[in-house]
């Protein structure tokens, strides 16, 4: 394998999630390799940043000079952060742990800032706290529109844990669910937007999903997913299928089991 090779593979890699052959092929190319070792190195830390909030407080010499590290850390968050899609991977990944150090560096602020009595700082953490969840989700964005096919599944996991994301992950979630090359990934895109389906852009792309999607296994997902959110207004497209001869067997079977509930 090459270093490109080598390096769509590594979120297998980590995951624990390749044969014994690959895993052998992969680990005997990291210990002659600088480069691929050091981006599994930052690829670990950048997974590792955005999953884990810390839980210790900061050490006392984070509370020197507090005030001017936090206004220099502002400045940072209210300049717009591009990552750029098609650069090559090991650029990307350092922009990637950029934002992620960051984003370490304001939940710590946080912590210290909870022991403080002062309500404008109080209020200066929340607005850092609203800059922290914004820019997790434009590396999630940017994680879902990767080459490698593992690395948008993981990045679908990702956007599937916001409590309440922006339009441009759900939009993201929508275009990897009709278009990825993928079908495990337009899978995992379709059962992460059943978290949000109490949004009206969320129901309306999973009708229109079933309604021009071919793939049997999607069309199955998106039946089951419609009829347990009782989406009524998905009858018309189930029904075309059960008239379209074209529908396989196993398709009509799962919309004959669904129907009766939504009529």
């Amino acid at each position: 394998m090459n270093c490109k090779q080598i390096e769509e593979l590594l979120i297998d890699h980590l995951d624990g999630n390749l044969d014994q052959k690959e895993h052998q092929v992969i680990t005997a190319h990291l210990t002659t390799c600088n480069s691929c070792k050091e981006s599994l190195q930052e690829l670990q830390l950048v997974f590792d940043e955005i999953d884990n909030d810390p839980e210790e407080l900061p050490d006392a010499s984070m509370k020197v000079n507090f005030e001017e590290m936090l206004e220099k850390e502002k400045g940072k968050l209210n300049t717009p952060t591009v990552v750029t899609l098609d650069q090559s991977s090991k650029n990307y990944w350092r922009t990637a742990l950029q934002i992620a150090a960051t984003i370490a560096l304001v939940f710590s602020a946080y912590f210290y800032g909870k022991q403080q009595n002062n309500d404008s700082f109080s209020q200066e953490m929340a607005v850092l706290e609203k800059e922290k969840v914004q820019l997790k989700q434009e590396v999630t964005i940017s994680l879902i529109e990767n080459e490698s096919a593992s690395m948008r599944l993981k990045a679908v996991n990702y956007a599937e844990e916001f409590e309440k994301p922006g339009n441009e992950i759900l939009r993201a979630l929508i275009n990897k669910m009709f278009y990825d090359d993928h079908i495990s990934v337009r899978l995992a895109a379709a059962e992460a937007l059943i978290k949000f389906s109490d949004l009206e852009m969320v129901r309306k792309a999973l009708i229109d999903a079933l309604e021009m999607e071919q793939d049997p296994g999607m069309q199955i997902e998106l039946i089951q997913i419609l009829v347990s959110m009782q989406e009524k207004r998905a009858i018309p497209s189930m029904e075309k299928l059960l008239q379209n001869e074209e529908t396989p067997s196993y398709v009509k079977d799962q919309v004959t089991i669904g129907l009766p509930s939504l009529i």
